[in-house]
């Protein structure tokens, strides 16, 4: 039986932490979080050495951590770990990168045949890495799917030729009136930067699961805020997994989870959605976020519950 591999793509600030953290109380899920960091959280400790895991230890520290770290280096040559392996880094130098990177998307996404795809192999050593990786944490807390918050398209993309894996995308979504708001607290753009971001990356996301067979299914962090109980049990029903066996009440599990170590310190299980947008926006940002995102309107907050699949 295949195990099963299911992807949070999402940009940031969208809830996607929030969503590892439910998904993660299912008996069968178990999930790092961001599996992407792993290069650099666990096997470049000096780097990340003040950093937190969501259990409460260093990562240093963490016997979690340790054990991965150990059981994937018994299965991975050192000669492997030159380049970001959980990043999917061709090559250190981030210019040369990205060039390799896009041809090698092209020849993804245009159907070459696997002999003439350049960078080919180097991508399925890089993909046996993070086969490897997944296969170990599953094995190490005796489960049979894996929940990867990485976001990226770009990594669903790649993951997705694992064959070994039966492959699933949840596409989460933000209203793009609080997405703005969340990125302009964390980055100095200005209101129409942010939301050109946003729409750019919902217009690649659309773009590459257009061309590509992957299963997938929509979910807003509106709804899922709003209406939890009922937005999970959609998930994992098209995950096919045991829709009843789950807890909103993520907070006092341990977990090991990259990303916000602080959201299992909550008070207690209540899910709140994040609103601020809505006072600290001013109505001349307000207007212009919708007006450069209308072709995206029914990403904004809805109040009826409703998931579509493809």
């Amino acid at each position: 039986m295949k195990k099963k591999y299911i992807y949070i793509l999402s940009q940031r600030y969208s809830g996607s932490t929030l969503l590892s953290f439910l998904l993660g109380t299912h008996p069968d899920i178990s999930t790092i979080g961001e599996r992407r960091k792993f290069y650099n959280k666990s096997l470049r400790p000096k780097a990340n050495e003040n950093q937190d895991c969501s259990c409460g230890q260093k990562f240093v520290n963490c016997e979690f951590w340790t054990a991965i770290k150990e059981s994937v280096m018994r299965r991975i040559a050192q000669r492997e770990l030159a380049t970001n392996t959980t990043e999917f880094h061709f090559f250190n130098n981030k210019y040369i990168n990205h060039f390799v990177t896009k041809i090698y998307q092209f020849s993804l996404l245009n159907n070459f045949p696997k002999a003439i795809q350049p960078f080919s192999k180097k991508m399925k050593r890089l993909l046996a890495f993070n086969q490897v990786l997944t296969e170990e944490i599953l094995s190490l807390e005796g489960k049979n799917t894996f929940l990867d918050s990485s976001k990226i398209i770009d990594h669903a993309l790649y993951l997705s030729q694992i064959k070994d894996f039966d492959f699933y995308i949840i596409w989460l979504s933000r209203d793009p009136r609080a997405q703005v708001f969340s990125a302009l607290k964390y980055n100095d753009w200005t209101v129409e930067k942010a939301a050109k971001k946003w729409s750019a990356e919902m217009e690649k996301n659309a773009r590459i699961l257009d061309k590509v067979s992957i299963n997938y299914t929509h979910l807003s962090y509106e709804k899922l805020c709003q209406n939890p109980e009922v937005e999970m049990r959609h998930i994992l029903k098209f995950c096919g997994l045991e829709a009843s066996t789950f807890s909103i009440d993520f907070r006092h599990q341990t977990r090991h989870i990259m990303g916000n170590d602080k959201m299992r310190l909550g008070k207690d299980a209540k899910i709140e959605e994040r609103k601020e947008w809505q006072e600290k926006l001013s109505k001349t940002d307000i207007a212009i976020i919708e007006k450069m995102t209308v072709d995206y309107q029914k990403y904004r907050s809805m109040k009826n519950s409703v998931i579509e699949t493809f």
